[in-house]
């Protein structure tokens, strides 16, 4: 059965107990999913708190200014937890990861292009910028850094849509075998609705039938998903916090 584990991760494995895995990775210490707390197990709430201060300490000590905490597949947030979590400032995301195995597509436009050349890249980053600087200069630095080591991953594909010859939407694509995960998915505001999306999304098809995503639960466009055929098959519980840079 797939799950989050068949998906994309960025992030180095620093230490484990039976609690949970640490990953902590010095080279992208702004990305939140590359430094977190993974639990193997529903954490009571006072063993939640012995390792948010531990988390705490050690990010601290390395100038990060955030806390992810990242729960186990199918298992719901206990209310205390929930109340302790609301209570402290934490963000509670529910993230859903949907498959499809037969995609039904609407409308499509624009012209998508598989980046290869210099110049189609240039394009491709140029969309990813606009969504990527919304989360501040240097995140937008780190993912390009990412997307073009990416660009020399034989298990990436990157694709660059076109309206009217204008680079308007992007996406990143990952081969897990069988299954293709979608990844980096955007498209400009201006270009919305008019079936950009959907034209990268077929033009994934071409590697397979086999599609992943994972989604946003607090506000996935879950009818759409359904319309193009996917359908929901796991989900999970994060907590995040971003601490005041004041």
């Amino acid at each position: 059965m797939v799950s989050f584990k068949d998906t994309k991760q960025v992030a180095e494995f620093y230490s484990e107990n039976t609690r949970y895995t640490h990953f902590h990775t010095p080279s992208q210490l702004i990305r939140y999913y590359s430094n977190y707390f993974e639990y193997k197990v529903m954490p009571s709430l006072e063993a939640f708190k012995e390792d948010e201060k531990i988390q705490s300490d050690f990010h601290e000590r390395h100038g990060q200014q955030h806390l992810l905490f990242i729960f186990p597949e199918n298992e719901p947030l206990p209310q205390d937890l929930k109340d302790y979590a609301e209570a402290s400032g934490y963000t509670t995301e529910k993230m859903e990861l949907y498959q499809t195995e037969e995609l039904t597509l609407g409308k499509r436009a624009g012209e998508v292009r598989i980046v290869g050349d210099d110049q189609t890249f240039k394009d491709f980053l140029a969309v990813c910028r606009v969504g990527e600087r919304e989360y501040g200069e240097e995140f937008a630095d780190l993912k390009t850094e990412m997307h073009t080591a990416d660009r020399a991953d034989d298990s990436v594909i990157q694709l660059v849509a076109y309206d009217h010859g204008q680079p308007v939407g992007k996406l990143e694509a990952i081969l897990h075998g069988d299954l293709i995960e979608l990844d980096d998915f955007y498209v400009l505001e201006t270009a919305r609705g008019k079936g950009i999306g959907t034209a990268l999304q077929e033009k994934v098809l071409d590697y397979g039938q086999s599609l992943i995503l994972i989604a946003d639960g607090n506000d996935t466009p879950k009818e759409m998903y359904e319309r193009q055929g996917y359908r929901k098959i796991s989900e999970r519980y994060e907590l995040l916090k971003v601490k005041s840079s004041s």
